[in-house]
């Protein structure tokens, strides 16, 4: 293999465009995309990379928790969710029209989406939480106006905004003729507004009496009145256009006219009030008295089924649509509650991601994404190519994964994973079985992790080293789980520091082929170099946006050539330095087009030397292709993990009791979670006679957690002895023994005894 170089190479357009060809060609990559303008990099010439590529979707009709919904005169469908940060537009019967938004706090990005409304004109209004403002676009998108700002004066809110998806935004909406109507969550009140934003007008103070709010979510509003889900307090007020109370009907429960939580209040042409009633999986009509009237959902994720409504629209007709949240999509019903349709994906589907923190990529090419919020790691085929798989069960002190974030790979067959919500490393066979897990609330290993995000393998040694950002230290362990070195200030008690040697919330740790160790120490704006014992080597970056310059890096990767990959978060880049700290190159700006981040978090380099980034906010992942790639070299597919030397693990079933004789053979259901070969035998015999009669056996192959079916078939003579024996009995004993061989020579013998009858 060509020793690649250790500089970033200044290449020509036409370059580019060879390398991306042969890049393709070459390692049988999906054909990548090419990027023009390398954004962020000081210029084409400049570009560090020859082409890129983007696996996943940033929406694209498929929503993440969707918390706003509102309909047009024209009949779309206007959708915005909690972390996309867009608005996503479809027709009433579905078909995906369009989108806009990006994240940010500039003109037509967004942070959570807490509510959307539309005008007469077709104007859609945006409650973006984050930045506790309104945003007016026309139908298309094109930025219109924007009022508000945090605070609790007269045109200013307090929404409440959160990036945890267990923590809804507050704020509803709504536009009813010439005014707009806001629920300011944390303010406990209604502001109303002309269609500009101007003349504002506030009622409502905290408190549980009439016309007082706690925490109100929902507006509705028609030319006659406003209602409002005043959700902690369980009930919908009733005000009219200019604040003056009327009514109030609810308390907590389920059952008819009690509410738990209601997010989203709808009125229809004739007056009919629709409550998203979110706890209880609901959604509840009134009549225009607020009298009882029907409720349908219930808990699930089938069709007609709703967990956590939280917002809702009603057209003329009386036909609901529904933010059904926890099942990432929109469902449409009619006046009664019949099911209609579904409107959107779920990013729960195959291929899709909400907040991909975690990149590896194994000896093979393929690579591994830790899709944080959907609490599982997704597989991809070399470069990001097809879909394999995905990981969602664990063993240890938890059975699934909480908020996994960074990923490590021993190429000696495990894979590491930061498990950050359940505080834990897990350590998983290449294949995903389970092995065993560092942390947890015992403490295994000999420490506790706090939001301990990122963990990196030594190629050499074996030993681990983690990120245990919210202790402000690294630690490093043995390949057995020995806990050898906590690396901080004050040897790692917890204590944040800026000295030398010091950190304050590193949040990734990578190390290289040489042996050294990178942290990057995200509050103290720096990358830091260690020893492979922890020792301090040195330091580079400082706060800034010029080049060689940091703030809050999240992320870090070494390639095979020394190059040091830092991803620069509020940046919206990624830089690249020498193994001593020297400034090389740089790419990314803010945006959503190829190319461009937001918010990046993770970075990985593969084997053939691509550049993984995970752009978080934008919920996908980028591919570089560097202009002088610096790679190991890939094994073929397949070929990694090697064989996981244990015992085969066996699972047995029966599959039918009765009419044995009959069907002349007893059949077995057997699986083999890392695949096997098994001999199968056994015998049947009368309950109440010793001498069994044997059946013939079979044997057959077995793939990694497949099913097979085993038919034991009972002889012509064992057949006659049987029925002779058992006489007018039909109670017989089947005693079955299976030897499983799995691929490394491991041997398994399992014995089942069922009670069959003939």
């Amino acid at each position: 293999m060509t020793q690649p170089r250790r500089r970033v190479a200044h290449v020509t357009l036409l370059s580019l465009l060879t390398l991306a060809l042969a890049f393709a060609h070459g390692a049988a990559l999906p054909a990548p995309a090419r990027a023009e303008a390398c954004p962020g990099s000081g210029g084409a010439l400049a570009c560090p990379y020859a082409s890129a590529a983007i696996v996943g979707q940033r929406a694209e009709s498929i929503l993440r928790f969707p918390e706003a919904v509102a309909l047009d005169t024209s009949g779309n469908v206007y959708v915005a969710d909690q972390l996309s940060y867009v608005v996503q537009k479809f027709s009433a019967a579905g078909t995906y029209l369009g989108e806009w938004g990006s994240y940010g706090g500039g003109h037509s990005q967004f942070g959570p989406i807490g509510g959307l409304a539309t005008d007469a004109a077709g104007n859609v209004y945006v409650v973006d939480s984050a930045h506790n403002r309104i945003e007016k676009f026309t139908s298309s998108g094109a930025f219109l106006t924007a009022w508000g700002h945090t605070g609790s004066g007269l045109g200013q809110f307090k929404f409440g905004s959160s990036q945890n998806y267990t923590q809804p935004p507050g704020g509803g909406i709504v536009v009813a003729g010439e005014y707009v109507y806001v629920a300011d969550s944390g303010n406990n009140r209604i502001e109303r507004f002309n269609l500009s934003g101007g003349e504002p007008l506030q009622w409502g103070s905290r408190g549980s009496g009439p016309g007082q709010m706690n925490y109100p979510r929902g507006v509705a509003a028609n030319a006659g009145e406003v209602l409002v889900a005043d959700d902690d307090n369980h009930r919908i007020e009733r005000f009219s256009p200019s604040g003056e109370y009327q009514a109030a009907v609810g308390s907590y429960g389920a059952g008819p006219g009690q509410f738990g939580f209601p997010y989203g209040v709808a009125l229809d042409a004739g007056g009919n009030v629709y409550v998203a009633d979110d706890i209880n999986h609901r959604i509840v009509k009134l009549d225009p008295g607020l009298g009882f009237v029907s409720e349908w959902g219930g808990f699930g994720s089938a069709p007609g089924q709703l967990a956590f409504p939280r917002a809702l629209a009603s057209d003329p007709a009386g036909d609901t649509y529904v933010a059904d949240t926890a099942n990432d999509r929109i469902e449409v019903f009619s006046p009664g509650g019949a099911y209609l349709r579904t409107i959107g994906l779920s990013a729960r589907a195959s291929t899709a991601f909400v907040a991909p923190r975690g990149l590896a990529v194994d000896p093979t090419g393929r690579l591994l994404v830790a899709d944080t919020d959907n609490n599982r790691i997704e597989s991809f085929a070399q470069g990001g190519g097809a879909f394999l798989g995905a990981w969602s069960r664990t063993g240890g002190h938890k059975s699934g994964f909480a908020e996994p974030g960074g990923i490590a790979i021993d190429p000696r067959g495990s894979v590491y994973v930061a498990d950050t919500g359940a505080a834990r490393l897990v350590r998983l066979w290449g294949e995903g079985t389970y092995l065993s897990e560092l942390g947890g609330p015992a403490a295994l290993g000999g420490a506790q992790f706090s939001g301990a995000g990122s963990v990196a393998v030594s190629v050499a040694s074996g030993n681990l080293y983690v990120a245990d950002t919210g202790h402000n230290r690294v630690l490093v362990y043995s390949s057995t789980g020995s806990l050898l070195a906590r690396v901080g200030a004050g040897g790692g008690n917890g204590a944040s520091g800026s000295s030398p040697g010091a950190f304050n919330h590193p949040a990734a740790v990578a190390v290289a082929p040489s042996g050294y160790v990178y942290v990057a120490d995200t509050s103290n704006n720096r990358v830091v170099k260690l020893r492979p014992d922890g020792s301090l080597v040195g330091q580079f970056g400082v706060i800034g946006s010029g080049e060689g310059r940091l703030h809050s890096p999240t992320g870090v990767a070494v390639d095979a050539g020394g190059r040091v990959y830092v991803v620069d978060n509020f940046n919206n880049r990624v830089e690249v330095f020498d193994e001593s700290g020297h400034y090389l190159a740089k790419w990314g700006l803010r945006g959503v087009g190829l190319g461009y981040l937001s918010q990046p978090t993770g970075i990985a380099v593969g084997c053939e030397g691509s550049v993984f980034v995970a752009d978080t906010n934008n919920n996908r992942i980028e591919r570089f292709d560097p202009a002088s790639p610096a790679g190991v070299g890939c094994l073929p597919a397949g070929a990694w993990p090697p064989p996981l030397d244990v015992a085969p693990v066996l699972h047995v079933s029966l599959l039918r009791r009765t009419g044995i004789l009959a069907r002349r053979g007893l059949s077995l259901m057997v699986s083999c979670e890392r695949g096997c070969r098994v001999l199968v035998t056994a015998t049947l015999s009368p309950r109440s006679q010793r001498r069994p009669v044997a059946l013939v056996a079979a044997a057959r192959p077995l793939g990694a957690t497949l099913t097979g079916h085993v038919r034991l078939r009972v002889g012509s003579a064992a057949l006659h002895r049987l029925r002779r024996a058992l006489g007018r009995r039909g109670a017989m004993l089947a005693r079955v023994r299976i030897v499983a061989v799995g691929p490394t020579g491991r041997r398994t013998v399992l014995t089942r005894t069922y009670s069959v009858a003939r």
